[in-house]
Formats: structure tokens, C-alpha cells, sequence
């Protein structure tokens, strides 16, 4: 492994990044599955029709792979700041919704977003984002 390897690896931030880009897209396809079957019986019991659209799977892989990252990031880092970290999710699913379902972000939407994206900056940049847990 070279040092750029060992870097990229040992950083728990990239990790956190990874989950919740893996999210975003997994909410993106889980979204686009329950809209596929939104018709069909059995739809309206728990959405288990919904499990017949391939979109659904490979949303669930999506978290599988995801859950896979966040307990490397677990091994890495404080569970405080890596939560907090993780709430960029909460910026990436609504921009990947509008980019890629058409879904629309009102002003007011737009302004908790930012804020939300305001907050993890400051978490990201924290001193004590360096410390390992023990």
C-alpha cells in the first residue's frame, strides 16, 4: 500500500463522506422503487411490493456498503463527531433529490439546509476531530 493509500484509508472524514454519499444514493434508488411499485397490490402494506423493483435492491446494497464504511469510521474516530459529521446527509439526500427526482427545495428548505451544512463544517474543522478514540 502506498502512502497516499495509507492516508486516504486512516481518514476517518473520507469515510464519513463515503457513508453518506452511499446514503444519498441509496435514498435516491429507494425512493425510485417505492415510486415504482406505488401502484401495485400489496403497495399500501408496508411497501413490500417495492421489493420487486430492482431500484429497491440496489438501494439496500447501497446501505449495506455504507453501514460497511460507518463501522470503519466507528474503529477511526470519536462517536460524537462522526454523528455529527454524518449529518451532511441531511445536505446531500435533498440536492440529490432535486439533481436526480425532480424534487423541488423551497427557500426555507434551502435555508435549514445550508445551516445544516454550516454546523458540519464547524465539526469538521474542530481541534478535537484529531483526537483517536482510546
Amino acid at each position: 500500500m502506498t502512502d497516499w493509500e495509507r492516508r486516504w484509508y486512516g481518514d476517518p472524514t473520507v469515510h464519513v463522506l463515503a457513508s453518506a454519499i452511499l446514503i444519498s444514493a441509496a435514498e435516491v434508488f429507494l425512493k425510485m422503487g417505492a415510486a415504482a411499485s406505488a401502484g401495485e397490490a400489496g403497495a399500501a402494506l408496508l411497501g413490500v411490493a417495492a421489493l420487486a423493483a430492482p431500484a429497491t435492491w440496489i438501494g439496500i446494497a447501497l446501505y449495506i456498503l455504507s453501514f460497511l464504511s460507518w463501522l470503519h469510521v466507528l474503529r477511526l474516530m470519536p462517536v460524537s463527531q462522526a454523528f455529527a459529521l454524518s449529518n451532511i446527509v441531511h445536505v446531500m439526500v435533498p440536492v440529490a433529490a432535486f439533481l436526480f427526482l425532480g424534487e423541488a427545495i423551497s427557500l426555507q428548505r434551502g435555508t435549514g439546509i445550508l445551516l445544516v451544512f454550516a454546523g458540519t463544517l464547524l465539526v469538521a474543522t474542530s481541534p478535537a476531530l484529531a483526537r483517536k478514540p482510546s
